[in-house]
């Protein structure tokens, strides 16, 4: 019985190695007699990742159904099954349409080393809050356009070159923050990222605000002079 099931892993082995090959193999004598083909790295970089993993994981499986462990053999033969199956499923699932389509935008994400606000918000909560600002002549809008608000707090501090310039002294920046985490209270937006990091903030002499000065505002006033009207700009949101 255990040479059987020894001769059908080796099989299944075969199987995963001739379906990796055969593609390879074809794109490799194509490039050897300078023939156009197609390496889309996009899909085959982590296709293989996941082969080299899938082949491991079943090496090890094998290991433990073929040589099992003396004291405990029943434990190394589920153990070394649920490997060596799930070894050979990793290899499989890249050949298929879900992989390229839905799995490897989804681990792209998640490696993806963003540099952004972090926030939960709408582009249609963004135009109102812009309006509001513009209303109360807090942003100077002839240096920050609707669309330089929005993709400041919705795209990475890198994708762009647009900054928010806003008439406030640093008691209000510092109140406009607090507003906005009350008022959109998901969000993860941390003041050094608002004020220091992301270099999108500029006063209305066009410098960069102080992080340390900011951060120290209103600790004897607890509100600041614009405070009534940044009260107005967030109540709409209530």
């Amino acid at each position: 019985m255990l040479l059987i099931l020894k001769y059908f892993m080796l099989a299944c082995f075969g199987y995963v190695i001739i379906r990796l090959m055969v593609p390879y193999i074809a794109l490799f004598a194509r490039f050897m007699f300078n023939e156009p083909f197609k390496w889309d790295k996009y899909v085959e970089k982590p296709r293989l990742v996941f082969y080299g993993m899938g082949l491991s994981v079943m090496h090890l499986g094998y290991t433990g159904i073929i040589e099992p462990l003396e004291r405990f053999p029943i434990f190394s033969y589920a153990i070394g099954s649920f490997l060596f199956l799930g070894g050979m499923f990793m290899a499989q699932v890249t050949w298929t349409k879900r992989f390229e389509k839905i799995f490897i935008p989804k681990i792209k994400e998640k490696l993806k080393t963003s540099r952004n606000f972090n926030i939960s918000i709408s582009e249609s909560q963004l135009e109102k809050l812009y309006d509001n600002l513009v209303r109360y002549d807090m942003v100077i809008i002839d240096k920050t356009s609707k669309d330089d608000f929005i993709q400041c707090f919705l795209k990475d501090w890198d994708e762009h070159d647009a900054k928010i310039h806003l008439k406030l002294k640093n008691p209000a920046c510092k109140e406009f923050y607090e507003l906005f985490k009350l008022t959109f209270p998901k969000n993860d937006l941390q003041l050094i990222d608002f004020i220091k990091n992301s270099d999108l903030l500029r006063r209305e002499d066009g410098r960069r605000y102080n992080y340390d000065t900011v951060r120290n505002a209103l600790t004897r006033n607890r509100v600041s002079k614009r405070s009534e009207d940044l009260e107005a700009v967030f109540a709409s949101f209530s």
